[in-house]
C-alpha cells in the first residue's frame, strides 16, 4: 500500500470518529470502564502478590551465643556467618543492648542480679527466605559453630506465608486471565456495534469496488484508537486511585503498613494498560469487521 493511501485511510478513520460522535463516545466510554476495572483488579492483585512475597524477607534467624562468650569470639562467628552463601546480612545484638531494651521487664529483680544474665545474639537474614530452615540447621551445627547456644527461626510462620503467597499467585493469575478475556469480549462486542452502525457505508464501498483491506483498515485503526485512548484514560484513573489509597494507608503506623513494597513505576502501569488496550482494540476490530464482511 502506498504512503499516500495510508495517510488517506488514517484521515478517513479520524473523520469517521468525528462523524459518528455519539457511537464513538459510547465505544470509548465502554473501553475506559472495562480497562479501568481490568487495570484496577490486576494492579491490586499484583500489589497483594508483592506484599505476600515481601513478608518472608522480614523474618530473621536469631543465633544466641553461649553465655559468657567473649565479644571477640562473637565477632569472629559473625564474620564466618557472613562468608556463608545466601547470607544477606548479619547484625550483632549485644547483651548490653538487650539488657537496656528489656530492663522494664525485669523490674526490681535486676537489683538482685550481680551481672547481665543475657548473651549476645546475631540476627541473620538470608537472601532467599526459602532457605531459612536449611541455614538454621547449618548455624546450629555444634561442630561448625561450637560457640552457638541456640538458633531460633519463624519456621511455622514462614510455611504459612509461603502457602499464602502461592495462593495469591495462583488465584491472582487465574483471575487476571479471566478478567482480560471478559474485557476483550466486552470491547469486541462494542466495536462490533460500531461496525454494524456503518453497514450501509461498508456496502456502498463494496459496490464501488473497494477491496476488503481498504474497507477494514480505517475500522481497525478506529479500534486501535478506542483501545489506546480508553486504556490511557483508564491508566490515569488507576494511578489516581492507587495514589489516594497509598496516601490514606500512610496514615496508619502499623508494621504491615511499614513493610509495604516499593510503589510500582507509573510508566509500567501506563505502558501495560495502553499496550493491552491497543492489542484488544486491534483484535476486536479485526474480528468484528471480518465477521461482518462475511455476512454481507
Amino acid at each position: 500500500m502506498r504512503i499516500s493511501s495510508m495517510f488517506f485511510l488514517i484521515g478517513e478513520s479520524a473523520r469517521s470518529i468525528r462523524r459518528n460522535g455519539l457511537m464513538s463516545l459510547a465505544a470509548l466510554s465502554t473501553v475506559v470502564i472495562a480497562m479501568t476495572v481490568l487495570g484496577g483488579a490486576v494492579f491490586s492483585l499484583y500489589r497483594l502478590h508483592q506484599f505476600a512475597e515481601s513478608q518472608p524477607r522480614q523474618f530473621e534467624i536469631a543465633v544466641f551465643m553461649q553465655f559468657g562468650t567473649e565479644r571477640e569470639k562473637t565477632e569472629d562467628v559473625k564474620r564466618r556467618i557472613e562468608q556463608l552463601p545466601n547470607i544477606e546480612s548479619v547484625l550483632l545484638y549485644t547483651k548490653e543492648q538487650a539488657w537496656r531494651d528489656n530492663n522494664p521487664l525485669y523490674g526490681k529483680a535486676k537489683d538482685s542480679l550481680e551481672e547481665n544474665p543475657l548473651s549476645d545474639c546475631l540476627q541473620v537474614r538470608v537472601r532467599d527466605p526459602k532457605d531459612t530452615a536449611q541455614m538454621s540447621a547449618v548455624l546450629g551445627d555444634a561442630a561448625r559453630f561450637p560457640e552457638v547456644e541456640a538458633v531460633r527461626d519463624a519456621h511455622d510462620e514462614l510455611i504459612k506465608l509461603f502457602a499464602f503467597s502461592r495462593l495469591v499467585r495462583n488465584v491472582g493469575g487465574a483471575a487476571a486471565i479471566l478478567l482480560f478475556l471478559a474485557t476483550a469480549f466486552v470491547i469486541q462486542n462494542t466495536l462490533r456495534l460500531t461496525v454494524h452502525a456503518r453497514r450501509k457505508e461498508i456496502r456502498i464501498m463494496q459496490l464501488v469496488g473497494a477491496t476488503p483491506g481498504f474497507i477494514k483498515l480505517p475500522m481497525v485503526l478506529e479500534g486501535v484508537f478506542y483501545g489506546t485512548a480508553g486504556a490511557a484514560a483508564a491508566a490515569g484513573l488507576v494511578l489516581l486511585a492507587a495514589r489516594q489509597i497509598s496516601t490514606y494507608a500512610a496514615q496508619f503506623h502499623s508494621p504491615l503498613a511499614m513493610s509495604l513494597p516499593a510503589p510500582v513505576d507509573p510508566l509500567i502501569v501506563i505502558g501495560a494498560l495502553v499496550g493491552g488496550g491497543a492489542i484488544v482494540g486491534w483484535a476486536g476490530s479485526v474480528l468484528s469487521v471480518r465477521k461482518f464482511l462475511r455476512r454481507i
